[in-house]
């Protein structure tokens, strides 16, 4: 045995072990038996509906708004993976289709010349990226299969930081009316934030046009730009909504929406080892590594 397939073996029985635990600790499911099936998050979480708590239950910050700090994790709908926590195919982070699933997945309409690149990714799955350790972009980083990467969020008066436990992506993002900066691209973009109500609303532009949107092949290029909103519906649940606009891939606007549920205190941010130019296995496949032709449907 190799040291890469050393590695992946190792982190494939870690993504086991965490996303079970943070089931368990989540309450998403029964406990996972031996020989029994994963459990799937999105099954035991109800569609995203509109905010419903009385503002005044809210928790709030002392300048009156609320408060969106602690450590979350995505609990439904969205993407999700095609190969997480094992290595033989088994996707324990799937969702989204079941009984009691979440929101339907983004619907994609590729322009003429971004449906044949978009063809050509489908094939090369192991160009992705994400796969080599590069950070996700947006929506990406947020939208990771549910119930695997947690996100904590700090916030004063003057920004709020979303820190990713996946590849250690950080995002500070300015409520403080300053503008976009000129001639700058980043894989995440710039991001300004400002607050509508009590629905918190980041405009994200200035992309470096390298991020995928998912391992399925979808993409973005350099004229994509996204409107986040976050709207904390409850104490413990936070609706993410996202449109994704890119007039040179997308015929019309792709819309996200999930929800991200708060994960206890005992919880927190673990170490994720991935560095650039690392290889991610899960990208690579017989189909994906080239030497056998995947079959789309």
């Amino acid at each position: 045995m190799n040291c890469e397939t050393a590695r992946g073996d190792a982190w494939a029985a870690v993504a086991r072990t965490r996303t079970l635990a943070r089931r368990v600790v989540l309450g998403l499911g029964a406990a996972f038996l031996l020989g029994t099936g994963p459990i799937n998050p999105a099954a035991a979480q109800p569609a995203p509906a509109g905010p419903s708590t009385s503002n005044a239950a809210l928790p709030r910050l002392p300048d009156g708004r609320p408060d969106l700090q602690g450590l979350w994790l995505k609990s439904g709908g969205g993407f999700q993976g095609l190969f997480i926590g094992s290595l033989e195919g088994t996707n324990f982070a799937a969702g989204g289709g079941g009984r009691g699933g979440g929101p339907p997945t983004p619907q994609y309409e590729y322009t003429a010349g971004a449906a044949a690149e978009r063809a050509y990714r489908q094939q090369h799955g192991y160009e992705d990226p994400e796969g080599r350790c590069h950070l996700p972009g947006v929506p990406r980083a947020l939208d990771q299969p549910a119930g695997l990467y947690p996100v904590q969020i700090i916030q004063d008066e003057n920004s709020v930081a979303l820190l990713h436990e996946a590849m250690h992506d950080v995002r500070i993002i300015p409520t403080d009316k300053s503008k976009h900066p000129r001639n700058y691209s980043a894989w995440n973009g710039d991001s300004r934030g400002r607050w509508e109500g009590d629905t918190f609303v980041v405009d994200v532009s200035n992309f470096n046009g390298r991020t995928w949107l998912d391992m399925a092949g979808n993409f973005v290029d350099e004229n994509e730009h996204v409107l986040e909103r976050f709207t904390l519906t409850d104490p413990n649940t936070i609706l993410y909504e996202a449109t994704v606009t890119d007039p040179t891939v997308f015929v019309k606007p792709v819309e996200f929406r999930f929800t991200l549920k708060r994960v206890p205190a005992t919880q927190q941010i673990l170490e994720y080892s991935c560095l650039e130019g690392e290889r991610s296995r899960q990208h690579f496949t017989e189909e994906d590594g080239g030497t056998k032709r995947r079959v789309v449907r």
